[in-house]
């Protein structure tokens, strides 16, 4: 109902928008909707059987492993409720009985998650079945530390993760501003590592600049992120894809680089839009990034691919969880902090919160590129200013304030699904 609301909301505004400035919008993209497979159940089963890059199963497992699965959280649409019974029948007919099977929600430095919302996510039938846990990365007490990448990145894991014979990764593959797309080793870096680890991930891509890294499954981060799997060991994948619809039009199983890349072929025809060139105003809708800041800043990230140097952004979300349940008071802490200031922090590892950092270091580094207001109903309008965000009630008071500044030649650019579309203009200006 909530996600029908807010929809049905964006909808209305750009239908107005049409309608008042049609003549203005020199482009308009979304996902791409390919269709979605015939069978959801049968296209899970068929890509469990039949790996990518690795042996099956079958040829994987013994009686007597422990293993863990580790599956995307609250804030993925991952159907974990319909992939999981698939996956524990697999794992039973290659001789691992329920018992022996934990799922580990990767949180990586979310908030937990609540025992209704596990039940919601992973359904009725997982939840009676196998034991569902949350990754307690605030509890260093349930993290080992295994070692160092070649790059020095220290590997701070959940210790069941490790200590499990077996590790099977549950999510899906949608564009994702550090790792370039999300899925694959990224279930393991950041989702089950500890705060050390995922601050090294983190800072690395706040410095090399994600509007480098996104869309990109072999930029630098996602290697690392890679490196760190290969550590601590990430033995299969079960992977999706989903059109704009939230319809799953491709699943990919097997090994975690193999496979993972498979899957991205097919994601980068639904999310990677071209449009003809930057525009003065963007209108983007952060859906599905809505929960919180730390998710929707992924649709500001993705709309400075579209927006020309000091032009403006209209972000249209929710953020029912605010800023961030976890990072918001570093958003405040550094509020008022340049770019260079931030540098200065980073380098010095003085911050206790370097995940968070890295992530104010980045919006930094962009809300002094362009000019961004904001319609929220989550958002209050302190938490604007401390994101340095113009308040806006609606998107279309938002609008006709920015064509009051750059005038009657304006050209405007809209963004359905701006936590995941991603725009490349063919011209640059």
């Amino acid at each position: 109902m909530y996600v029908n609301e807010f929809m049905s909301k964006w909808v209305e505004s750009v239908e107005l928008i049409k309608r008042m400035y049609g003549d203005k919008i020199v482009y308009e993209v979304g996902p791409n909707n390919l269709p979605p497979v015939p069978d959801l159940g049968k296209a899970v089963r068929d890509a469990i059987k039949n790996p990518i890059g690795c042996k099956s199963l079958d040829n994987l497992l013994r009686p007597g492993m422990k293993v863990a699965v580790v599956a995307d959280d609250i804030t993925r649409a991952t159907p974990r409720d319909k992939i999981l019974p698939i996956l524990l029948d697999e794992l039973n007919r290659a001789g691992v009985p329920d018992s022996d099977i934990t799922v580990v929600i990767a949180l990586g430095t979310h908030r937990y998650m609540s025992e209704d919302e596990v039940l919601r996510c992973f359904g009725e039938d997982v939840v009676r079945r196998v034991k569902i846990v949350n990754h307690e990365w605030l509890d260093s007490s349930k993290l080992v530390y295994v070692g160092k990448t070649k790059n020095g990145t220290p590997v701070y894991v959940n210790k069941l993760v490790y200590e499990a014979d077996f590790v099977v990764g549950l999510g899906s593959i949608i564009p994702h501003l550090y790792a370039g797309y999300g899925g694959g080793a990224k279930i393991i870096q950041p989702g089950v590592c500890g705060e050390k680890t995922t601050a090294y991930t983190h800072i690395l891509a706040a410095l090399e600049d994600p509007m480098n890294l996104l869309g990109n499954p072999d930029n630098v981060v996602r290697r690392e992120m890679e490196e760190v799997a290969d550590v601590v060991g990430l033995d299969f994948i079960v992977n999706v894809v989903f059109n704009g619809r939230g319809e799953v039009v491709k699943v990919v199983a097997g090994d975690m680089r193999r496979a993972f890349r498979e899957g991205v072929k097919v994601a980068e025809t639904i999310y990677r839009r071209e449009i003809p060139e930057p525009a003065d105003i963007v209108v983007v809708n952060t859906y599905p990034a809505v929960i919180d800041y730390w998710q929707a800043i992924k649709g500001f990230v993705h709309s400075q691919l579209g927006v020309r140097e000091g032009g403006t952004v209209i972000l249209y979300t929710d953020c029912p969880d605010r800023i961030s349940p976890i990072h918001g008071k570093t958003f405040e802490k550094y509020r008022y902090a340049t770019v260079e200031e931030l540098q200065k922090v980073i380098k010095e590892g003085s911050e206790e919160d370097l995940v968070g950092l890295a992530t104010v270091y980045v919006h930094t580094k962009y809300i002094h590129r362009v000019e961004c207001m904001c319609v929220s109903k989550g958002l209050t309008k302190e938490d604007k200013a401390v994101l340095r965000f113009k308040h806006a009630e609606t998107v279309i008071d938002a609008l006709e304030h920015a064509l009051k500044k750059y005038g009657s030649n304006a050209k405007v650019g809209i963004i359905h699904h701006g936590g995941e579309v991603y725009p490349i203009a063919t011209k640059k200006i």
